[in-house]
């Protein structure tokens, strides 16, 4: 058997006979930046420059390994992979740090420094065991490696202190001497350079794309043609119907039920899930807004502002009126909204969770019962219970009596908060000015900032209060409309008609269900 030393002298030397390589093949549209690469044609080849194609990648690497005498065991693939964007991650004490992410990357060094492809990221060729020996591996250069230092000093690391080599077919990387070590550090810092040049052409690109309203590449969105401009008329009502039904108090799985069985897709093709549903209606582009900002904010905070910090008008058509979307958003994102966490099918009982308990105060829930259908039982307790049919039937007559024929008009009342709002929105903005100008007082600027965030944070939870209220289409005509109505819907027309509903425990040798045990608490 060969010592360690031994294989890395060898492979200074370009002798591999009796080692086994495995190639790592990284695939990066750093380059192509207005490529999408989920939406990638195969019809068109990239240019060779870019060393973009993993066939071409592979079959290098494999030929100059054969050539020297050595064993082609296997790929290391990177799609779609940065070698030099970093991502946030957050720390468990809830602080940041910012990263370059290369699972495959750092899986291959893994398997060197233990000899072996024990990493579900190794694809073997054929003839060769999954968990084959690996004593070294090679890339088409050093680009192809790594553009970041961190993970450049992890490379060198499992070839020095592990002797294993790691190499490229052009001769440029070399990780095997001192002296080549230090020139990768050098090459890998320029390439760095290139890198942050090339993100900032790119950036200041969009801004500009941004601030004209201009669409960019990429799949159609939802709701438009593949202009990405026109409204689709189907598509648009579809979305404004969803907004209709959420604010009626529909779920959302229960839209997606639905769209699933008229055969909705995405425009990937795919059936809708709950997260792409929201992300879709909480985009800023369904108002006409241009969609632009960092991935840090929040989906419906990502849009393009002019200099005065007004939305800039997309070439796109609206779909939404503003006020509709904004009331959409404030009932998406608030996580104790109804539904907010209800599986597929889970909801079934019109007073579940509006029931409560005399004897407790816990909430009543629903459950199957053989004899009358089902039956509320308290969630606590488990003392109290009553026939589900019989008390929604109660209720409903109850709601009937309140609502039946009843036309309630909108809320048109403004919210009293603007004017406050853009005083502290300003002097926010005016605080982070003085700071960039004055860095050293920031120990004094800093908690006047968190200050006028705190009271934003509190202005901007009041007006999605508002914008819910005065936006939210109400119900009218109630008796003709209530048979058509999902369990959703009535689920949250109880929850809007009362307070609570009290169930007190039955007396004993009662048969029969007595209205007296219900308590009613009317908003």
């Amino acid at each position: 058997m060969q010592s360690q030393p031994n294989i890395l002298e060898r492979a200074h030397r370009g002798d591999f006979t009796g080692l086994y390589f495995a190639g790592l093949v990284r695939l990066s549209f750093e380059t192509k930046p207005n490529r999408d690469p989920d939406h990638e044609r195969p019809d068109v080849p990239l240019s060779g420059s870019d060393i973009n194609n993993r066939e071409e990648q592979e079959q290098l690497c494999r030929d100059y390994i054969e050539a020297r005498g050595g064993t082609y065991i296997g790929t290391y693939d990177e799609p779609h992979t940065s070698a030099w964007k970093k991502k946030r991650i957050k720390q468990a004490d809830g602080t940041y740090i910012y990263r370059v992410v290369r699972p495959v990357f750092e899986g291959m060094l893994s398997d060197l420094r233990k000899g072996r492809t024990e990493t579900k990221y190794f694809t073997p060729v054929d003839g060769y065991d999954p968990t084959t020996v690996i004593n070294g591996s090679i890339v088409y250069d050093v680009d192809r490696l790594t553009r970041d230092n961190r993970h450049l000093e992890d490379a060198i690391e499992t070839v020095q202190y592990h002797f294993r080599p790691i190499i490229d077919i052009t001769g440029t990387l070399d990780l095997l001497t001192e002296n080549g070590r230090d020139m990768a550090r050098v090459m890998v810092t320029m390439a760095g350079k290139q890198s942050a040049a090339t993100s900032r052409r790119v950036k200041n690109m969009h801004k500009t794309l941004a601030r004209e309203g201009i669409p960019v590449g990429g799949i159609r969105p939802f709701g438009w043609q593949a202009d990405k401009r026109t409204a689709d008329a189907k598509e648009k009502k579809l979305i404004n119907d969803a907004a209709t039904d959420l604010l009626e108090g529909k779920f959302v799985h229960t839209i997606l039920r639905e769209w699933e069985k008229s055969g909705v897709l995405t425009p990937k093709g795919n059936f809708w899930v709950r997260q792409t549903f929201i992300t879709m209606m909480t985009s800023p582009r369904l108002v006409g807004w241009r969609v632009h900002g960092p991935e840090e904010l929040p989906r419906h905070e990502r849009y393009a502002k002019d200099k005065d910090g007004n939305p800039i008008k997309g070439q796109h058509e609206a779909l939404l009126d503003e006020k509709i979307w904004r009331a959409v958003v404030a009932l998406l994102k608030d996580p104790d909204r109804p539904g907010a966490g209800v599986a597929v099918g889970k909801l079934k009982y019109m007073c579940s969770g509006h029931l409560r308990c005399a004897n407790c105060s816990g909430k009543m829930r629903g459950n199957a019962d053989k004899r009358c259908g089902f039956m509320y039982i308290c969630d606590t307790c488990h003392k109290v219970s009553g026939k589900g049919p019989t008390i929604d039937k109660l209720i409903t007559e109850l709601i009937f009596a309140r609502l039946d024929n009843e036309e309630i008009p909108l809320d048109e009342t403004p919210w009293t908060g603007a004017e406050e709002l853009a005083e502290y929105e300003a002097t926010k903005a005016n605080l982070l000015a003085q700071f960039k100008e004055n860095p050293d007082m920031g120990t004094h600027i800093w908690p006047e900032i968190r200050k006028a965030e705190a009271a934003i944070s509190k202005l901007l939870k009041e007006r999605a209060v508002h914008l819910r209220k005065t936006a939210r289409p109400k119900t009218t005509n109630i008796r003709e409309e209530w048979p058509d109505l999902d369990i959703e819907r009535k689920h949250a027309i109880v929850g809007e008609n009362f307070e609570a509903i009290i169930l007190h425990p039955a007396k004993k040798g009662a048969n029969r269900f007595n209205p007296d045990r219900l308590q009613v608490i009317p908003r």
